[in-house]
């Protein structure tokens, strides 16, 4: 479970994008269920991925989530907006570690570890110099 508390602070994101927050998005509770908040930052980790430019390349390369560890640090309610800052945390051979925050109204909801790795077909293909360049500057920032 991603329980960096360095993900919580604004500051830190190169990367941000936009998500609604749905009628449909609360359980029986009233509270923005957890389900929606993954869906939120799928939200935020697929702009990353295109605007990153990971999405842009000539098949069969394409990069795929190879794990979500997710912290719901807040309840949240309907309705509103949410902002998913993102950027990255460490960079492997063929993957890239994504932090990434939910802020609703202010605060932060949630916080998310996630790994992505970049395929060429079903095996891992090596990040190229470009790609690296690209990715060091939409690292995390110091807060």
């Amino acid at each position: 479970m991603s329980r960096n508390p360095r993900l919580q602070d604004r500051r830190i994101y190169p990367h941000w994008s936009r998500d609604t927050v749905r009628f449909c998005d609360q359980d029986a509770a009233g509270h923005v269920n957890n389900v929606a908040i993954c869906a939120y930052l799928e939200t935020g980790r697929l702009t990353f991925v295109r605007d990153a430019g990971l999405m842009h390349q000539a098949p069969p390369l394409r990069a795929i989530s190879a794990g979500l560890d997710v912290s719901f640090l807040r309840e949240s309610h309907w309705p509103g907006d949410v902002e998913i800052g993102c950027g990255v945390l460490s960079l492997g051979t063929s993957s890239i570690r994504i932090g990434s925050g939910v802020f609703k109204d202010g605060a932060c909801i949630a916080t998310a570890e996630m790994t992505i790795v970049r395929l060429n077909g079903a095996t891992p293909h090596p990040l190229d110099a470009a790609t690296r360049q690209a990715l060091e500057a939409l690292r995390l920032r110091d807060g």
